[in-house]
């Protein structure tokens, strides 16, 4: 490569940033360095609460009036949180409700932006954090597929909706039937199949996806375990210990919106 303009200084300048980009990629390969996916540093957040108690025909009048402004209480759901994670880790955030959990995960999905700190995301995001949510029940299945992609940023082709539809392994005549004449069991197939239809770098669950289809349940099992398995990290909250110590690598331990403890698990088979 001809550098038109350099002088031998620039030149080995640039030929030691070349060897140092492939130096650090070749030792990613051979996973000598994990790559920071996600970093958390001092992260806060805050939800504003309005207080319905003063919220009387009276005290509005009055409001208006005087030119007197509410104020609103805000109740902090997540404190003082500091986080890296890695290439390849699995973590587990286990805790009472309300400790912080499922708002941590959608903290990293975007759905709420931090009030303070700082947040680094690098890589695709798939965040499983319940099925049904946004869903349009008068509208037909395909309809919804559709719909559920364009949330996702995703184009929805006839061909991705052929696959998403083959997998629910539904008969073809129910695709341009409102979703809300399917029974539990097949709307469960339907948001399934669109929930996972492609892995993703990052996976968000909160909670272990299952369905109660027997039928169905085998291989909605098989799908999960291969999304985690081509994850490059996967975080999840859980009530259940014993997932998340045969699953992860680490568990946050949460309480009041912020880290108690890791602990580090231990997933050498025993002899």
């Amino acid at each position: 490569m001809e550098l038109v303009g350099f002088g031998a200084r620039d030149r080995a300048s640039v030929d030691r940033q070349l060897l140092v980009s492939a130096t650090h990629k070749t030792c990613r390969i051979l996973g000598l360095i994990k790559m920071t996916l996600i970093k958390l540093e001092n992260i806060r957040l805050d939800y504003p609460v309005a207080d319905i108690s003063h919220y009387s025909l009276k005290r509005l009048v009055l409001d208006t009036l005087t030119g007197r402004k509410r104020e609103l209480d805000y109740v902090r759901a997540l404190d003082g949180i500091d986080l890296e994670i890695s290439d390849g880790e699995r973590i587990g955030l286990y805790g009472p409700n309300g400790s912080g959990k499922s708002t941590l995960l959608r903290l990293l999905a975007g759905i709420y932006p931090p009030t303070k700190g700082t947040m680094l995301v690098n890589g695709t995001l798939a965040p499983l954090l319940g099925l049904g949510a946004g869903i349009r029940p008068d509208m037909s299945s395909v309809d919804n597929i559709q719909m559920l992609l364009r949330l996702e940023s995703t184009k929805p082709t006839q061909q991705l909706i052929d696959q998403i539809w083959a997998f629910t392994e539904l008969e073809d005549r129910y695709r341009g039937y409102p979703l809300k004449t399917f029974s539990s069991g097949m709307q469960m197939r339907v948001l399934f199949a669109v929930a996972t239809y492609a892995s993703r770098d990052i996976l968000l669950l909160d909670e272990w996806l299952s369905v109660t289809d027997a039928e169905f349940q085998k291989k909605a099992e098989e799908r999960m375990n291969e999304m985690v398995n081509k994850s490059r990290a996967l975080i999840i909250a859980s009530h259940d210990m014993g997932l998340l110590q045969r699953l992860c690598t680490k568990i946050i331990h949460m309480r009041s919106g912020a880290i108690e403890k890791i602990e580090t698990v231990d997933q050498t088979p025993s002899a």
